[in-house]
């Protein structure tokens, strides 16, 4: 009986310890407080977090090491079939790409443009990471495993496209506005657009004839919108306008500026997730089409393959090329041979990457950098980006009340924004 009293005492004890543990700990007023009794002091200064025991990330590579040690020069010929037009098409056919982590992935993307036929010069990489042109020459101060590093020589020295810098960091919808006003100010009427985090590959099984590349399908169909009578009822003459081409939903868009003006642009208050939403939805109540419309495959990845493969020579997987020079050299496959298979079959390993893993895992994968300018804890910026992205979900909410991406559909009008209450709990 004793024992028992004894270890109930023991007990009650250790709760009391642990409860009065946890109110200090988290500024809850204890008894003792209420009673005048102090119990310990905080210790002064800051007390730091617990790091985390997971294991720590591999430093990356460069995903086409055959252009390293390459300051200046060129990329090797790309596909034949796929030579862009010359002279140059007379539409302007300018393409933003913007980047703010991945190094890989961008050149990944931007070499997949220009290999599917896109006029290096046409392409402008947007230097969106809020460095300030930290990694611009003459004095580039950002190394590879910093998440924000970006190659800026090497994109336009050795693949001859531009890159532009925003002047500070900006949310997903102020960097579509940004492209917006770039487009005013260099007086383009038409804009494409992508993703970073995509890879895409000219149809070569294309049954056209002629065959056409990725790029010269993209310019058929701005040629197609931009004619006077696109979307003219022949009947009535009314013309519908149109605001977005999709050429595998956003992964590569093409935007009509026009039409963006007339409904405001995006709203900048949604930042990221539904912004989208937010937008094609005025689209649609303002009865300005977003059709969906085809130029190749365009391949939603989450890492790299051999950026070999892109330029479509009859490689030796054995003795791989070591240069870009003797990759240059070797011959020429033929048009959706062997070559083309095995690229399909890597693009897909990549593809499956993405959907078995964390969707957007591959916006992390650089951790270091630390005490170069602008640096950022990486699990910091994540956390505080992932606060903004459901700041902005919470504010699509309250602007619509509604939750889901169908707006038109439940009766919603462009007036209807921040006049109506929410219609959930």
């Amino acid at each position: 009986m004793i024992s028992r009293r004894l270890w109930n005492l023991f007990v009650i004890a250790a709760i009391l310890s642990i409860s009065l543990f946890f109110f200090w700990s988290h500024g809850v007023p204890t008894l003792g407080s209420v009673i005048g009794v102090k119990g310990p002091a905080r210790p002064p200064g800051p007390i730091y977090k617990h790091k985390s025991k997971a294991k720590p990330v591999k430093p990356i590579n460069d995903n086409f090491p055959l252009l390293d040690g390459v300051v200046t020069g060129k990329l090797p010929a790309i596909p034949s079939w796929n030579q862009p037009p010359t002279p140059h098409a007379e539409e302007k056919t300018p393409l933003f790409i913007g980047f703010t982590r991945n190094w890989p992935l961008l050149q990944q993307c931007v070499l997949g443009y220009i290999a599917a036929g896109w006029p290096p010069e046409d392409i402008y990489v947007v230097d969106n990471t809020g460095t300030m042109k930290s990694n611009f020459p003459p004095n580039p101060k950002i190394t590879l495993q910093n998440p924000f590093f970006l190659n800026v020589q090497r994109l336009t020295n050795v693949f001859g496209v531009n890159v532009i810098s925003t002047p500070t960091l900006l949310t997903f919808a102020q960097l579509q506005n940004f492209y917006i006003s770039t487009s005013m100010d260099k007086g383009w009427d038409y804009f494409f657009w992508s993703h970073m985090d995509v890879l895409p590959i000219a149809e070569e099984a294309y049954e056209g004839n002629p065959y056409k590349s990725l790029y010269v399908r993209a310019l058929d169909k701005l040629k197609e919108v931009s004619s006077p009578d696109y979307l003219k009822n022949p009947e009535t003459g009314v013309k519908d306008e149109w605001g977005i081409q999709f050429f595998a939903y956003d992964w590569l868009a093409l935007n009509n500026v026009k039409s963006f003006l007339k409904v405001g642009a995006w709203d900048t208050f949604v930042s990221f997730y539904t912004t989208d939403c937010d937008m094609h939805g005025r689209f649609t109540m303002n009865n300005i089409k977003m059709p969906a419309v085809d130029a190749g495959r365009i391949n939603d990845v989450g890492g790299s393959i051999d950026l070999s493969l892109l330029f479509r020579k009859k490689i030796d997987l054995a003795n791989p090329p070591k240069t870009v020079a003797e990759l240059d050299a070797i011959p020429e496959d033929e048009r959706g041979g062997l070559g083309f298979e095995k690229l399909l079959a890597a693009v897909e390993e990549q593809k499956d990457v993405k959907k078995q893993g964390e969707r957007n895992k591959w916006q992390y994968r650089q951790t270091g950098g630390k005490g170069e300018p602008f640096y950022r804890d990486p699990d910091g910026f994540e956390q505080a980006l992932q606060m903004m992205i459901d700041t902005g979900v919470k504010t699509y909410q309250a602007k619509w009340g509604h939750k889901e991406c169908n707006l038109p559909d439940v009766g919603l009008r462009p007036d209807d924004a921040w006049m109506v209450e929410k219609d959930f709990r």
